[in-house]
């Protein structure tokens, strides 16, 4: 009876994985691809971002493998990612040199969890000297605000291999994007 028990439990173990996993098939079959054109290929609200913000407000991916989603492909290179919604539905944006290369759709989109940025971002390590330095000037910055430009959103990204798929996870403010490519074309 006990190695019965136990032979169960192992066998829970194992199947756990398949139970929690996100069922990556269907998330790429609903993903509906963007239907129009951004005019000239400027993001509209690109102008917005970066009067309101002191630093570009978006995270730099660089892939060095080609992601393939339904009829795009996506070079290896560098891209600013833009989490943007149109007509109710979530967008990533891949930028190169301000210019819109591509518009994938959004696979799911969730609320960032509650002290995410803090657990997961690495500290940077200061000096005795540094840090002073650092705490006089933003004692300086605070009594004396000549900008009214605030510090952007916090982001992060996150890149997960699976067999058949590769899930980009944008992490950008309050809300986490994921997308889902394809490994091959077919």
């Amino acid at each position: 009876m006990r190695n019965l028990f136990f032979v169960i439990a192992i066998m829970i173990f194992f199947a756990l994985p398949s139970f929690s996993s996100d069922d990556y098939d269907s998330l790429y079959e609903s993903a509906e691809p963007f239907k129009s054109r951004l005019y000239n290929d400027v993001d509209p609200f690109q102008d917005e971002d970066m009067i309101k913000y002191a630093w570009s407000p978006y995270p730099l991916f660089r892939t060095s493998a080609y992601l393939y989603f339904k009829d795009s492909t996506i070079e290896p290179g560098y891209y600013s990612l833009t989490p943007r919604t149109f007509n109710g539905s979530d967008y990533i944006l891949f930028k190169q040199n301000g210019k819109v290369q591509f518009v994938i759709p959004s696979a799911k989109t969730e609320a960032t969890p509650l002290n995410f940025y803090e657990a997961n971002t690495p500290k940077i390590k200061q000096t005795k000297w540094q840090k002073f330095a650092s705490n006089v000037k933003k004692k300086f910055y605070d009594t004396a605000q000549d900008s009214m430009r605030s510090t952007p959103p916090s982001s992060m990204l996150n890149v997960e291999a699976d067999v058949k798929y590769i899930i980009l996870v944008l992490y950008y403010g309050e809300k986490k994007y994921t997308a889902v490519f394809k490994r091959t074309p077919y």
